[in-house]
Formats: structure tokens, sequence, C-alpha cells
């Protein structure tokens, strides 16, 4: 049971951290200089060298394997519908406010290799 707790800390953790880097792109968003908060945290990326963004599974049904070590940079998800068990909590909350953004995980050409075992 407490590794599950620990896996959704790190997830609450991770999301924490995902709202703060995306808070001052929103901004942006607003103002109508982006398109998209992802399309914001994609040009980070590509600041740091991180270019063409794909999930493990594209990665995977490319025949490339991600390296052994390398983290996974973080994008909002498609959003989805909350679960009915968090209505509650969000009492009087507009059937917009139910929505859920996962997190989606993505890694960068230069986080992958060819296909074989992750060395």
């Amino acid at each position: 049971m407490k590794k599950e707790s620990d896996k959704q800390s790190a997830i609450r953790e991770k999301r924490n951290r995902l709202r703060e880097v995306s808070k001052p792109i929103q901004i942006l968003v607003k103002a109508g200089a982006l398109p998209s908060v992802n399309h914001g945290l994609k040009q980070i990326y590509y600041q740091e060298g991180h270019d063409d963004l794909k999930t493990i599974w594209e990665w995977n049904d490319e025949g490339k394997r991600v390296k052994k070590g390398e983290k996974a940079l973080l994008l909002w998800g498609t959003p989805r519908k909350a679960k009915k068990g968090t209505e509650a909590k969000n009492k009087g909350a507009k059937d917009d406010d139910m929505q859920f953004y996962p997190i989606c995980y993505v890694f960068s050409a230069k986080q992958v290799q060819e296909g074989g075992k992750n060395d």
C-alpha cells in the first residue's frame, strides 16, 4: 500500500511542477502570443536541445528505445472528465470545471537509440 501512496505522491509532485512551469505560458496563451500551453512547453524543451517529442510507445513503434536513465519530459494530455468520486469534492462546479488534464510523458530524439536493449 505504501508503494501506491509513494507513486501517487510522485505524480502529484510532477503535476504541481508542471502547473508552475505552465503559469507564465498560460498568460501568453491568453494574450494570443502562443496557441497552447503545450506549444510553450515544447519551445522550452527545444531550447534545451529536445526536439521530435514522442511517447515511449511511438518511439517503440519506430524501432527505437529510450536510453537507460533518461527522464520523461512532461506535457499536458488530452482533457478527460473527472471521476464521479471527484464530484463530491467539487460541489457546485460546472461541467467545464470537471475536466481533468492528465500528464503526458514524452521523450525527445536525443533520449532514444536504435532498438534492442536499453544500454
